[in-house]
């Protein structure tokens, strides 16, 4: 689970949740493991894991299909856990958390309720109320304790980051606003035309939650607030927002200003603007310079081959990601920070090629906010998965020709070439005869004629055949990419 929200269990229900992550996240997957080794791994005393282990079978009662067995030599074996599985895990535990429920409490008080009340609903005494909630406070980040001290805006967005993460309004009540909320949402889609998919209608609906539950509570937005908003002109939509805004949420014109640029922010920052709706952007100019030279970019890494795409979708696409940096500050994502690249790096060495040139071109843009490590990060995955989607495979020059034969006959083979289409991502064409531009030759039968690379399956491929086969082309592609690249610079240098 994501780190940045370990302070909102009880220290006993985050026991319990690494218990379960210890049996998903091993390797090798195996679904037993000793008393010995969860002790050392979870760091705790035999005494506390016979609790742990208690506990967690308890909740595996809840969850159907997910069994815990301990045994008398001292082991237990855990079946039925998958990643779904492990997310209500965590889920339950930040909703049975007396730390969770006093964040909600002196955040939002979505009940209206005192203090005293809030003690005397959950059994809690006063002494244990402030203990709990001071060490809430000590396991949060001093920079978010910051920045949430000094700025409403941001409060909001932390707060909705964390209550999104726990799925909290799944599991309460509709008599706290939520239909209110809801429809004003609603209207604020027709009037925006927007069309969210079901995981954005989410978003909305947590995001305009916190806002209208910070102003039930008394906290405004001021002045200040306003760096961490786009800037945007004031068109005829933008304006009836307002009005919106200001007649059924907000208790003044520029209260409902605040409120409509804070929104629109998000929704900027969710990349969910149609791309007429971008032109509303004070410095729209700079995204379009930007998106341009990008486009540039890829005209020149694939030549001929730029026709294969809809330019108009990529454009659209990347005008989107490129918008994002007329927000004044990062808004950081509520999903793990995928840090590791190399899986790309190595497979796909052509496209990472280019994600880094468009990266490079944006870091370049010297009149735009400068990026940090984590926002680096999120646009390396945003330009990665816009060129995996909107060029197509064909169009990079490291293509791997596979020719493939057996002498089961065309059925069989027709079904082997059928598997290979699992791979089209890797840039694969399949040649019907083999010749001297084929790559692989892949068949039952050894050809000493064959002078580049062979594979025989004298059997119907199993995983680690297919897992064989993809290294291999992973390996003709980075060969191919590495010579290409080396002809380009010996060019250059002539």
């Amino acid at each position: 689970m994501l780190q940045s929200f370990v302070p909102f269990l009880d220290k006993e229900r985050y026991l319990t949740v690494c218990f379960f992550e210890f049996f998903l996240n091993r390797r090798p997957k195996s679904t037993t493991a000793s008393f010995s080794e969860l002790q050392n791994k979870l760091e705790i005393s035999s005494y506390k894991l016979r609790e742990i282990i208690s506990a967690a079978q308890n909740l595996c009662k809840l969850i159907p299909e997910l069994k815990l067995d301990p045994s008398a030599d001292k082991k237990v074996t855990l079946t039925g856990l998958n990643t779904l599985k492990q997310k209500k895990i965590i889920l339950y535990e930040a909703h049975h958390s007396l730390r969770f429920k006093i964040f909600i409490h002196v955040t939002l008080q979505p009940k209206g309720y005192s203090d005293a009340k809030f003690q005397q609903k959950h059994g809690i005494s006063r002494a244990t109320y402030f203990r709990l909630k001071s060490l809430l406070l000590n396991d949060i980040s001093s920079k978010v304790k910051n920045n949430m001290a000094s700025s409403e805006a941001y409060s909001r967005y932390y707060i909705y980051r964390v209550i999104y993460y726990f799925s909290y309004l799944d599991f309460i009540e509709d008599d706290s606003g939520k239909k209110e909320v809801v429809t004003g949402i609603n209207h604020i889609t027709r009037l925006l035309k927007l069309s969210p998919t079901n995981i954005q209608h989410k978003q909305h609906l947590y995001f305009a939650i916190v806002s209208y539950w910070r102003n039930k509570i008394g906290y405004r937005m001021s002045v200040d607030d306003e760096k961490y908003y786009a800037t945007l002109k004031e068109t005829p939509t933008i304006k009836r927002m307002n009005e919106y805004l200001n007649k059924f949420w907000a208790s003044s014109e520029i209260s409902a200003q605040r409120m409509t640029n804070f929104f629109l922010t998000f929704l900027l920052n969710n990349k969910e603007f149609d791309t007429n709706m971008l032109t509303a952007l004070q410095d729209y100019t700079l995204v379009k310079k930007l998106t341009s030279e990008q486009i540039v970019i890829i005209h020149q890494s694939l030549g001929k081959n730029f026709s294969q795409i809809s330019l108009r979708s990529l454009t659209n696409k990347l005008l989107k990601i490129n918008a994002k940096m007329l927000v004044p500050v990062y808004l950081e994502p509520s999903y793990s920070r995928m840090k590791d690249r190399g899986f790309y790096e190595n497979s796909y060495l052509s496209i990472a090629q280019l994600t880094k040139q468009l990266l490079q071109c944006r870091s370049n843009l010297a009149s735009a906010r400068p990026m940090g490590e984590n926002e680096y990060t999120q646009l390396y995955y945003s330009y990665l998965f816009t060129i995996f989607s909107e060029i197509p495979a064909t169009a990079f020059s490291d293509q791997v020709r596979i020719a493939v034969d057996f002498s089961q006959g065309m059925e069989y083979t027709d079904y082997i070439k059928k598997k290979l289409e699992e791979m089209a991502l890797l840039n694969i064409q399949i040649d019907k005869f083999v010749s001297p531009k084929t790559d692989i030759y892949l068949t039952n039968n050894y050809d000493p004629s064959f002078k580049n690379y062979q594979v025989v399956w004298d059997h119907p491929p199993l995983t680690k055949d297919i897992v064989n086969l993809r290294q291999l082309i992973v390996k003709v592609k980075n060969v191919k990419h590495k010579t290409i690249t080396d002809n380009l610079s010996n060019e250059a240098a002539d």
